[in-house]
């Protein structure tokens, strides 16, 4: 699915990461040994990495934390996709030892006959790779008719993490975009008090969404840690709050 990605201006594009800047990109260290050596290595941090396997005709997206030698599943694509495209679509980001991603299911397929009753689900997970405890488990977002056996309200478009498991994102809500005939976007945060919606409405820039830089670090192993400040920008206003 093509997303459009709008451009952050302005001061907030020197002060801020985006989700995609949020993860350091390129070649393990020698500790980071988690993955199998036949995979090819997507994202890395100091603590985890996210890597792509083939297995038969299915390419399986998969994360796991340096030193452990459990990984876990995170989506799968058929072979004749990109890894890189393969992983774009859950939006899966690391921080740490941390993990996050867009976990999709529907009944659908291409048997389905139209008019039949269809399931699908659309939610957001955090893993700490250490434990591979599930840290969050929660719906992109609540539609304002729930429809019985539905779960969520679209894709989400951005996805931000910290370290410590609290999470972003910002989601296209189906229902209310067909309403609007645009598209409306919803920003949530779930953190140690629970899910919040932060702002909604179809001037939510879906590519705005950014955390704070607490530190950046220019050793062997160049990465940036995420801080606790969240912005976003709605009609034109950069809004913020903090990701406790």
């Amino acid at each position: 699915m093509q997303r459009t990605a709008v451009a952050l201006t302005g001061v907030l594009g020197v002060l801020l990461m985006t989700a995609t800047a949020s993860v350091a990109r390129g070649r393990p260290t020698a500790a980071a040994k988690c993955r199998p050596s036949s995979s090819h290595v997507l994202f890395t941090d100091p603590q985890a990495e996210l890597y792509a396997v083939p297995n038969g005709e299915v390419l399986n997206i998969r994360a796991c934390a340096n030193g452990q030698r459990r990984s876990f599943f995170i989506a799968s694509c058929n072979r004749r996709e990109s890894a890189a495209a393969c992983a774009e679509v859950p939006r899966v980001t690391l921080a740490g030892a941390a993990v996050a991603y867009e976990e999709f299911f529907t009944t659908a397929d291409r048997y389905t006959l139209e008019g039949a009753t269809v399931r699908t689900s659309l939610r957001v997970i955090v893993r700490d790779l250490r434990t591979g405890r599930v840290l969050h488990d929660v719906p992109t977002g609540t539609p304002p008719k729930p429809e019985p056996g539905s779960v969520g309200v679209g894709e989400i478009v951005a996805l931000v993490l910290k370290s410590d498991g609290s999470v972003a994102w910002i989601a296209e809500d189906d229902e209310r975009s067909a309403v609007a005939k645009a598209p409306y976007f919803d920003v949530y945060a779930v953190e140690g008090s629970g899910t919040r919606l932060l702002a909604s409405g179809t001037d939510v820039d879906p590519s705005s969404l950014a955390l704070s830089v607490d530190a950046t670090h220019l050793d062997d192993y160049p990465h940036t840690v995420a801080g606790s400040e969240l912005y976003w920008t709605q009609g034109g206003q950069s809004f913020s709050t903090t990701l406790s």
